[in-house]
């Protein structure tokens, strides 16, 4: 079983348990006493370890229980970051965008305007030019 060092109390808790009923049991079964007192002995032991084991499962439950909800968090939180960066680089590039589209008018502008600078008898023909321009 892979174990990067979560739970190795617990692991140690419940290998001593293990190792220390079936030990109990073993002495009970080798130990000079009548049938029935063997027999109460390990109803006993059985039961003892019954209880230690629901205890045991229990305690190891909750453990993972706060494991996943702590990675729950943690995910959550990578989340958020991750939101809160894609939404500033959204603002970052439609204001590069706008800058660029600015840019762009202001360019065209300037050389319609040498355009129709350079080439008589244009300047007449603006307005018009406009007019046919907004009509389309």
């Amino acid at each position: 079983m892979s174990n990067d060092g979560r739970n190795n109390g617990l692991t140690m808790i419940f290998a001593f348990c293990t190792g220390f009923l079936t030990g109990a049991v073993i002495s009970l079964l080798y130990a000079p006493a009548p049938g029935k007192e063997t027999r109460q002995k390990i109803r006993d032991t059985s039961a003892q370890a019954k209880d230690k084991t629901l205890e045991f499962a229990q305690h190891a439950g909750d453990a993972a229980k706060e494991n996943v909800q702590h990675i729950v968090d943690q995910g959550k939180e990578s989340v958020q970051g991750l939101v809160e960066v894609g939404k500033e680089r959204v603002k970052d590039a439609t204001s590069q965008v706008k800058s660029a589209v600015e840019t762009g008018k202001k360019v065209s502008s300037e050389v319609r305007s040498k355009i129709t600078d350079t080439i008589p008898g244009l300047n007449n023909d603006k307005k018009s030019g406009k007019k046919s321009t907004e009509e389309a």
